[in-house]
């Protein structure tokens, strides 16, 4: 007689939209995540619970969930430390245990008809599929524009983010691929947006997103890409048949000198975790060149202020990241910040 264990059982049965658990995490969008909540209701996307993870410096957001009490399975958590990953995580400690399913997702989403049904379909078909990302209805590319050829193969040559049909890749510590328009489904992903992200609870047993204070850019390929490297091919799905459309608001966005460092010990703690070997140390300084080589000539071709901070955050960024290698390595990472995330003066 065969015997199957807890959770392989768990991953036989029926899944609905009772065993799906969302998580929002979100600060000072209060206009955003009230949209969100309402296309939820207008577009029947209704898990069997929403937990909203707040670190919002007013209670206007707590006061747009409490307006949806009535109307939706919504839990309001307040996360003292301003944090994506850190407000995340608590959402995810909280329903792990008690959902099959955790999407986890952006505060400036609407998701379309059909979006919860068509990931459980997925879920119920394929038992070796762990994670699913839906596409976004926005996104437009045209891959045979001279510009477009060009630009995909110099971010090509220096290992950086470039665009591919129908490929999300990871490619080296700075590198990914990704298809702005899904119109087939992709089976072999190595990672998947993270503005969308349902996710086998089983994932979270023993792995959480890595906590750094503030925003973070790299936190969606960090956990994706965590859970190809142990599941394998076909871990990973993204499907046109769960569409969103993202809103990308600009609320609560940082400065363009903060989001370069950010960008860069975010991508140094990532090649810390994922590629220090011969060949990511490599493509790891392929990359820097390129950044510094691409930002110098867009300041020769268009020289102005904003192209000269440019090369110059880059710069003292990728210098920063150097000098203080050993605190990134060792998770020590925002000490360019002050406790209430503004920059430190000398940088």
């Amino acid at each position: 007689m065969v015997e199957f264990s807890s959770f392989e059982k768990d991953k036989m049965k029926k899944l609905t939209e009772k065993d799906v658990c969302m998580i929002i995490a979100t600060y000072n969008r209060a206009e955003d995540l009230n949209r969100t909540l309402s296309t939820l209701i207008k577009n029947k996307n209704i898990p069997g619970k929403i937990i909203i993870v707040d670190q919002s410096k007013d209670d206007k957001t707590k006061k747009v969930v409490g307006e949806y009490k009535k109307k939706l399975p919504v839990e309001y958590i307040y996360c003292k430390i301003p944090s994506a990953d850190i407000s995340m995580n608590m959402g995810i400690k909280k329903a792990r245990n008690k959902f099959e399913l955790i999407l986890t997702t952006a505060d400036d989403v609407d998701f379309l008809v059909g979006y919860i049904k068509s990931a459980l379909k997925e879920f119920n078909k394929h038992q070796e599929v762990m994670a699913i990302g839906g596409t976004n209805t926005l996104e437009e590319y045209n891959f045979t524009k001279l510009s477009s050829k060009l630009n995909n193969l110099l971010f090509k040559i220096f290992f950086l983010p470039f665009k591919e049909n129908h490929k999300f890749r990871i490619i080296g510590p700075y590198g990914n691929t990704s298809s702005p328009k899904v119109e087939k489904e992709i089976k072999d992903a190595e990672w998947i947006p993270g503005f969308n992200m349902t996710t086998r609870s089983e994932v979270y047993k023993d792995y959480l997103w890595p906590e750094i204070r503030g925003y973070n850019v790299i936190d969606d390929i960090d956990s994706s890409y965590s859970i190809y490297r142990k599941y394998g091919k076909g871990s990973l799905v993204i499907t046109p048949k769960c569409k969103v459309f993202h809103r990308f608001s600009q609320a609560a966005r940082y400065a363009e000198k903060k989001r370069i460092f950010v960008n860069h010990e975010d991508h140094f703690s990532y090649y810390y975790r994922h590629f220090k070997n011969f060949g990511g140390t490599i493509k790891l300084i392929i990359s820097l060149v390129g950044i510094i080589l691409g930002n110098a000539i867009r300041l020769l071709i268009k020289p102005n202020k904003n192209n000269f901070l440019n090369l110059k955050f880059n710069i003292g960024a990728i210098a920063y990241c150097i000098k203080h290698k050993e605190d990134i390595k060792n998770k020590r990472y925002r000490t360019f910040l002050n406790k209430d995330l503004s920059m430190k003066d000398r940088l």
